[in-house]
């Protein structure tokens, strides 16, 4: 395949451009999906601007592993997830791109318990799509399977627009033995709803990263929870964490990793209803840098810098 195996692409001069990410180069076929256009079609002569494919999955499966594919998700796009693995990004080095700012983001609404997102293989992107559940307890927003390495989850929103309790139970799910995964710059808001965690990793991961996220919701564990086995190397920095709503603040903490994870927790801001600041973060053996704490939303009440780590209880 040459440089410029671009069958659904733009070129300039032969270069093959229209990237959002990384260098803005794309050295791997491109794919539109649009399911407001008059001629989507999920079919193997489809894919193109003019007549792009009508879903997420069924593009995925056009894709070449390792070969830099990119799926872009065109403004307007929607889709309603009813089922486990309803998008299953199953190829390697895939990314999947939304277009469009604010209500013109492609948007996926999850009409079922079981709906979800699934990342099933490495080197995967996710990038400026919107997911909002319309039932009660989503059980998985995007789940990063076992085993899967360097997905990243970036400029997300999830939930911000559902209504009453609606909600996702975990939004972000990291499974088993998973490393480099990176989720940055996403805007996760569970409402009213009794979620468990917006991001949560399950066992053995290494080399994750936690930045620059805004985690609103009424947490029963916290809003990023790595309890189950612990982690090496985890980074989480420069978060908002808010674990309650509307000043009904939950006395549970923002951050909760199991004793003996390693890594770095750092310039996160916390809001919930703790009898001490140091509560605000569960994380023994990791290293804590300024992160600042309070527990009323006006920021009137009792506050401060946490620069030890709590005991994990």
């Amino acid at each position: 395949m040459g440089f410029t195996n671009f069958p659904n692409g733009v070129t300039s001069f032969g270069v093959p451009l229209f990237g959002s990410s990384g260098s803005g180069i794309v050295t791997g076929n491109v794919f539109f999906v649009d399911s407001g256009h008059d001629l989507a079609a999920d079919a193997g002569n489809a894919g193109q601007r003019n007549q792009p494919f009508a879903t997420v999955d069924f593009a995925v499966g056009q894709c070449t592993a390792n070969n830099g594919d990119v799926i872009y998700v065109l403004p307007g796009h929607a889709e309603t997830l009813s089922a486990a693995d309803a998008i299953d990004i199953d190829v390697a080095s895939v990314s999947v791109i939304g277009i469009g700012n604010g209500t013109d983001r492609p948007t996926f609404t999850y009409d079922n318990a079981a709906g979800e997102i699934v990342i099933g293989a490495d080197n995967v992107l996710v990038e400026n799509i919107v997911c909002n559940a319309s039932v009660t307890t989503v059980l998985i927003g995007i789940s990063i399977e076992d085993g899967v390495d360097y997905a990243t989850i970036r400029n997300c929103q999830f939930g911000v627009d559902a209504t009453g309790t609606d909600e996702f139970n975990a939004t972000i799910h990291i499974a088993n033995n998973n490393t480099g995964t990176v989720i940055e710059n996403c805007i996760i808001d569970n409402g009213i709803g009794a979620a468990v965690a917006g991001i949560h990793m399950d066992a053995d991961t290494a080399m994750t990263t936690i930045r620059g996220n805004i985690i609103r919701g009424d947490y029963s564990t916290a809003n990023i929870v790595g309890d189950t086995t612990l982690s090496t190397n985890v980074l989480i920095q420069g978060n908002i964490l808010e674990n309650g709503i509307g000043g009904n603040l939950n006395a549970q903490p923002g951050i909760e990793l199991l004793t003996a994870t390693t890594g770095t927790i750092a310039n996160n801001y916390i809001v919930c209803d703790l009898s001490t600041k140091a509560a605000s973060v569960v994380a023994d053996t990791c290293l804590l840098f300024e992160n600042y704490y309070n527990e009323d939303i006006s920021g009137a009440a009792t506050g401060g810098i946490i620069g030890a780590a709590s005991a994990d209880d």
